[in-house]
């Protein structure tokens, strides 16, 4: 081989080496694409179940709070009834207290 030939064969070698770092320099871009891509994707799936978890961890909690609301309501209504037995019975005897002391006061 001469000179010419040879210069000539590194010239094509030096070409082919340059396209395979060209497409290799593609396909590297068109794997960092698809990866962010795929990685958004996931990040936006694991938002979507996480904003589901939450609503649903909400629902449970506000079904709980309602159930012991109406719980604490429904004591508070038995006292208040205990209570007003209670106060209704005093102001009976009350009545008769006054009444008495009224006519002991008359009597006098």
């Amino acid at each position: 081989m001469n000179k010419a030939e040879t210069l000539e064969e590194i010239k094509r070698a030096e070409a082919e080496i340059r396209e395979m770092k060209e497409a290799a320099a593609r396909e590297r871009d068109r794997i960092v694409r698809d990866a962010r891509r795929e990685s958004i994707e996931v990040r936006e799936r694991l938002r979507r179940e996480a904003d589901e978890r939450a609503a649903s961890v909400v629902r449970a909690a506000e079904a709980e709070i309602a159930r012991d609301r109406e719980s604490v309501l429904a004591k508070g209504r038995r006292e208040a009834d205990a209570l007003r037995s209670a106060g209704m019975a005093n102001v009976e005897r009350a009545v008769e207290l006054v009444v008495a002391k009224f006519q002991g006061a008359l009597d006098a």
